[in-house]
């Protein structure tokens, strides 16, 4: 029941977010000249409402002009094209920070999403 509950609340905030502006794809932001953090995602990882949720509001808050926030669900058609360049690690859900069109990365782990302090500290420390 709790899964079912947390599937349901990942559909309704994806489609809340969806609805505002059309979400930018993950080859839109590597032919992109601003930095890009990328949430990659499945709909079944564990906390993944909380994630997402952590991932919008610093799309929406200081860093949202300095990045691209995308958001990659490894069931999308864009995984094909992310895997032609890297693979998608077993641990999801994850942040990649990337820098001239793909070229120096960043990997962020689940709980650096979840605690505000270390994912501004990470996108600051990465934009300068």
């Amino acid at each position: 029941m709790k899964k079912v509950l947390l599937s349901l609340l990942t559909l309704l905030t994806l489609a809340a977010g969806t609805q505002v502006t059309k979400a930018m794809t993950y080859a839109e932001g590597m032919n992109n000249s601003k930095p890009m953090a990328l949430l990659i995602y499945a709909n079944w990882a564990d906390d993944i409402a909380d994630v997402i949720g952590k991932f919008k509001a610093q799309q929406g808050g200081e860093y949202g002009e300095q990045y691209n926030f995308i958001l990659l669900d490894i069931a999308s058609e864009d995984t094909k094209e992310f895997n032609k360049k890297y693979h998608i690690y077993p641990n999801l859900p994850y942040v990649l920070l990337y820098k001239d069109n793909g070229k120096i990365s960043r990997y962020l782990q689940k709980d650096c999403i979840l605690d505000d302090a270390c994912f501004v500290e990470k996108l600051k420390f990465f934009i300068n």
